[in-house]
């Protein structure tokens, strides 16, 4: 019986073992090539290292970067009139939103270019009489505009250096132009002698035929526009970050211009000119992406002071020369 019950306990703990095979003992549990090969090994670790300290720690590193944005604003504009045919028409300022697409590269987080495309109207707007019957005209250019910028970090005090901050920018905008007419139109109304140029009606028995006619056409020429910004960037994670931007445009050249003509009862006439250069103001905000980085590795190794490592440590000038 004993005979029996030692073969069956031996049976037990000999086939589990045997089932198991040499293969289980001899598996290996790491990559076959950092196994073999310890020097790529030792490559993985400190790539690895490298970018969790960079994550952390090389924003203060970083030597020039490279961004795509996208603005989204509201830009003011008001035109120039140098008649008014007695009070007869005006001008006002006009508020519409723009867009644009920018390409930007930054230096040592200080200095900043970007340029791009802007998808933004430079308007001629006339206002012909007064109070609720006025009548508002307005006229764009073709929204089209090449704009190229800098930009200066400002840091206070002992500010370590960031994406974040307030940047003060100056720029040039190139708005191309083809000459075309753009509008035609005719305004006709009816006063009464002694009524003070308007369209309103009085006592006065005697009616007159006031008519105002205009031509609105694009220059013919490349016009441009200087432009001076202020703008402070929030980084919002990893290499997205947002700014907020006001920024002030004085024309230098005419984008836009409508001639008018303007004759009571069809007699002499006289003109005016309303003209439009972009200048206003524009406020908004940008949205951009970092797509590249490039660190100063002449200053990365005090980043592994950080671990605790002792300065120009042997092991520390060979990591170094590694990377």
């Amino acid at each position: 019986m004993k005979t029996a019950l030692t073969t069956f306990w031996l049976s037990v703990i000999v086939c589990p073992a045997l089932a198991q095979g040499i293969s289980d003992y001899y598996r290996p549990s790491v990559d076959p090539i950092d196994a073999y090969n310890p020097v790529e090994r030792t490559a993985k670790t400190r790539r690895t290292e490298m970018k969790q300290l960079v994550a952390r720690y090389g924003e203060a590193y970083i030597r020039e970067r490279w961004y795509v944005g996208a603005d989204g604003f509201f830009r003011m504009d008001k035109s120039q009139l140098d008649q008014t045919f007695n009070g007869l028409i005006s001008t006002k300022a006009t508020t519409q939103s723009g867009w644009s697409a920018v390409v930007g590269w930054v230096s040592n987080e200080r200095w900043a270019v970007e340029g791009g495309y802007a998808r933004s109207s430079i308007h001629n707007t006339l206002v012909v009489g007064s109070g609720s019957n006025a009548l508002d005209l307005r006229f764009e250019n073709n929204k089209n505009g090449m704009v190229l910028r800098g930009k200066r970090l400002m840091r206070f005090g002992n500010r370590v250096a960031g994406r974040s901050g307030l940047w003060l920018g100056a720029g040039i905008w190139a708005i191309p132009n083809n000459g075309r007419q753009v509008s035609s139109f005719l305004v006709e109304g009816y006063n009464y002698s002694g009524g003070g140029g308007g369209f309103g009606r009085t006592s006065r028995s005697r009616l007159d035929t006031i008519q105002i006619f205009g031509e609105t056409r694009l220059s013919s020429s490349l016009s441009s526009i200087a432009e001076a910004s202020v703008e402070y960037i929030v980084k919002l994670g990893g290499r997205a970050e947002l700014s907020f931007f006001t920024r002030k445009q004085w024309g230098l050249s005419n984008s836009i211009s409508t001639n008018l003509m303007y004759s009571v009862n069809r007699g002499e006439s006289q003109s005016a000119v309303l003209q439009s250069n972009g200048s206003g103001w524009s406020v908004g905000l940008s949205l951009r992406y970092v797509y590249a980085l490039r660190y100063d590795l002449r200053t990365m190794p005090g980043i592994f002071n950080l671990r605790g490592n002792r300065a120009g440590s042997a092991s520390e000038k060979r990591r170094n020369n590694q990377l």
